[in-house]
C-alpha cells in the first residue's frame, strides 16, 4: 500500500508531501490546477522516463519518494531478497524508493537508501501499483493487450500453458534454423572439413609431440661445429695434459712448481698462500684435462643426424609459418581444429535426422498450442459472462460481450489471436471493442477488467486517471459505486473530475494552482472536514456557486456516502 508521497521541486510543485489512506483516495480541482503533475511524479517515482524539463524552473534538481508498506506483499519481499536489498530493521515492512533528477543528467535511483539501477528498480516497483489512464484504456483496444488481458484472467493453468508453449516454439525454430544452415551450408562446410583433415594430417606427420626446438638448435650447431670443436679441444689437451715436442705439457710444469714450494715453505712459511695457490690451480688443470678428454670423445662428426635435424629444424619453421610461432601454439591450433572437426561431422551426422527433429519439435509445439487454446476458450466464456455482468453493474445492462479466440499462424503465444467484440446496445451487432466502443464505454471496460482481475494480482494500489472520463448521470454514479466497491480490497487513487466519484472517497486532495511572489505554485490540500468536500463538491457540481440547492446537492452527495 501507498502510505504516502514526497514531491519537491517537481513541475509547478516547490514542496509537498501527500498520506494516502488505504481505500478509495481522490485528488481533484480546476482543469490545469496539476493533478497530472501529481500522477507524473507517481510515474517518475516508479522508474518512469526522468525528463530534465520536469525540474521546477530556476532549481538544479528535483526529488520524488513513495513510501510503501509491503507486509501484504510477499513477492516484492522476495524480489529485494534477490538483489540484496535489506529492510530496515525498525520498520521491517516500510519501504522507500526515491529517485532524484539532476539537470546535469545524473538520476540516481534509491531503494531504502540504497542505489540501485534503474532495471532492478523497476522490476522492485512494478510490483507495487497499477497505473491506468487514457493512454491504457487506449491500448485495450490492441489485440496483443487483449490477448494479455485473456491469458492473465485465465490465471496460472494458462500462463503455464503460455509459457509452455514459448518454450516449444523456441525450440522448434532452434531445429528449424540447424536445418536451414545444415542444407545451405553444406558445400561451405564439406570445404572446411577437407581443410582442416590436411591441417591435422600436417601437423600429426610432423611428429611435434615432445619436440624441443632449442635442443634440436643446440645439437645441430655441435654437429656443425664438430671437427672445429675436436680440433681445438685436442691442441688445449696437449698443451695442458701430453706435452709437444720438446714442450712439456702445463700440468708437469706445476707439479715441478709445487714440489719447489712444498720445499721453500719448510723455511719460508709465509709461502703457504703460494703453495696452495698453485695446488689448486693444479687441480682445476687436471680437471680441465679430464672436460676437455670427455669432450673430444663425445664430440663425433655425424652428417646424417645432421641431415635429420636440419630437416626437423625446417619442417618446424615451416608450420610455424602457417600455425603459430611456437610449437606449442601450432599443437593448440590442432587441438582448436580437432574440436571445429567433431562439430562438424556432428552437423553431418545431424543431417540424416534433422527433419525429423523438426517434425517432433513441431508436432510438441502443436500440442502445447492446442492445450494453450483449450484453456483460452474456456477462461474466454468465463471472462465474457464475469465481464457482461461488470457492466450490468456499471449501467451497460443490455450490452453483449464475446472474447473470440480465433486461430492464426504460429508464433510464441500459440496458434491463436484474441479479439474482445461488444454491442452496447440491443439490436446492434457485435462489432470489434476497437471500432465500437466509445471513450465512456472503454473506461467502463477498463475499470469492469480492473475489478475482475483485481483479485487475481498481489499488487494491491491501483490508480485511475480520469476513469470516469466522457460518462455521466446514473452511469457516473453506478462508476462511482464500483470505485467504492473495489476499494473495499484494494487501495485505490483517482484522478476525477466527477462530483459522484469524489463523495465516494474515504480521503479527498484538492490540487490548486495560486500565485506567489510572481511565481506560479501547484499544492495539495487535504480536506479533512466535511465542510472543506462540500464546498469543493459544490465546485465540481458547476452551476451558481451560490445557488442553495447546488450546497444542498453537495451536502446530500456526501451524506449518502457518510451515512
Amino acid at each position: 500500500m501507498l502510505i504516502s508521497l514526497y514531491i519537491k521541486n517537481f513541475g509547478l510543485i516547490d514542496e509537498v508531501e501527500i498520506e494516502f489512506g488505504p481505500s478509495l483516495n481522490v485528488l481533484t480541482g480546476e482543469t490545469g490546477a496539476g493533478k497530472s503533475i501529481v500522477l507524473e511524479a507517481l510515474r517518475v517515482t516508479l522508474g518512469g522516463r526522468a525528463q530534465t524539463e520536469l525540474i521546477r524552473t530556476d532549481r538544479d534538481r528535483a526529488l520524488v519518494q513513495a513510501t510503501f508498506d509491503i507486509t501484504l506483499l510477499p513477492g516484492v519481499s522476495e524480489q529485494l531478497d534477490q538483489n540484496g536489498i535489506e529492510m530496515d530493521e525498525q520498520e521491517p515492512g516500510m519501504l522507500i524508493l526515491s529517485r532524484e533528477i539532476n539537470r546535469q543528467g545524473r538520476n540516481p535511483c534509491r531503494i531504502n537508501g540504497r542505489i540501485v539501477n534503474l532495471a532492478v528498480y523497476r522490476e522492485v516497483a512494478g510490483l507495487l501499483v497499477d497505473m491506468h489512464g487514457q493512454h491504457d484504456q487506449q491500448s485495450l483496444q490492441l489485440a496483443d493487450k487483449q490477448m494479455q488481458v485473456l491469458d492473465r484472467y485465465g490465471g496460472a493453468e494458462v500462463l503455464n500453458l503460455l509459457q509452455a508453449s514459448e518454450n516449444a516454439f523456441r525450440m522448434w525454430r532452434k531445429h528449424c534454423q540447424l536445418k536451414e544452415k545444415i542444407i545451405s551450408h553444406s558445400r561451405e562446410r564439406q570445404q572446411r572439413m577437407d581443410m582442416i583433415k590436411f591441417q591435422m594430417e600436417e601437423i600429426d606427420a610432423a611428429r611435434l609431440a615432445g619436440e624441443d626446438e632449442e635442443e634440436l638448435i643446440k645439437r645441430r650447431d655441435l654437429l656443425a661445429n664438430a671437427e672445429k670443436i675436436a680440433q681445438l679441444s685436442g691442441q688445449a689437451l696437449i698443451l695442458l695434459h701430453s706435452g709437444a715436442n720438446r714442450y712439456p705439457p702445463a700440468v708437469d710444469l706445476l707439479g715441478e712448481a709445487k714440489k719447489n714450494l712444498d720445499e721453500l715453505c719448510q723455511y719460508l712459511p709465509g709461502l703457504k698462500n703460494a703453495q696452495d695457490n698453485v695446488y689448486s690451480a693444479l687441480c682445476l688443470l687436471e680437471e680441465a684435462a679430464r672436460d676437455l678428454a670427455s669432450c673430444q670423445d663425445s664430440v663425433e662428426a655425424d652428417p646424417r643426424e645432421l641431415n635429420y635435424i636440419e630437416e626437423r629444424l625446417v619442417v618446424i619453421d615451416r608450420l610455424k609459418k602457417k600455425y603459430g610461432r611456437t610449437i606449442a601454439e601450432i599443437l593448440a591450433h590442432r587441438q582448436r581444429i580437432a574440436v571445429e572437426l567433431e562439430e562438424l561431422q556432428a552437423l553431418e551426422t545431424d543431417a540424416a535426422g534433422i527433419e525429423a527433429q523438426v517434425e517432433k519439435s513441431y508436432q510438441e509445439y502443436k500440442a502445447m498450442a492446442q492445450q494453450l487454446e483449450a484453456g483460452r476458450l474456456e477462461a474466454a466464456n468465463r471472462l465474457k459472462q464475469a465481464i457482461e455482468q461488470e457492466l450490468t453493474d456499471l449501467a451497460m445492462s443490455s450490452v453483449q460481450f464475446v472474447v473470440q479466440v480465433m486461430s492464426a499462424e504460429p508464433c510464441p503465444q500459440g496458434q491463436n489471436t484474441v479479439e474482445f467484440l461488444i454491442s452496447p446496445n440491443p439490436g446492434e451487432p457485435l462489432r470489434p471493442l476497437a471500432k465500437t466502443a466509445s471513450g465512456g464505454e472503454l473506461s467502463r471496460v477498463m475499470l469492469a477488467l480492473k475489478s475482475i482481475l483485481a483479485s487475481a494480482d498481489e499488487i494491491n494500489t491501483l490508480v485511475f486517471d480520469e476513469v470516469d472520463s466522457g460518462i455521466g448521470g446514473y452511469t457516473l454514479q453506478a462508476v462511482a459505486e464500483k470505485l467504492e466497491q473495489l476499494s473495499q480490497t484494494k487501495q485505490i487513487l483517482c484522478v476525477t473530475h466527477a462530483a459522484a466519484v469524489a463523495a465516494c472517497a474515504a480521503k479527498h486532495y484538492l490540487v490548486k494552482k495560486s500565485v506567489e511572489g510572481q511565481r506560479t505554485i501547484t499544492s495539495v490540500i487535504p480536506l479533512n472536514n466535511e465542510e472543506q468536500r462540500i464546498e469543493e463538491l459544490k465546485r465540481m457540481l458547476g452551476g451558481d456557486q451560490e445557488s442553495h440547492a447546488l450546497l444542498e446537492h453537495a451536502r446530500d452527495l456526501l451524506r449518502d456516502r457518510l451515512s
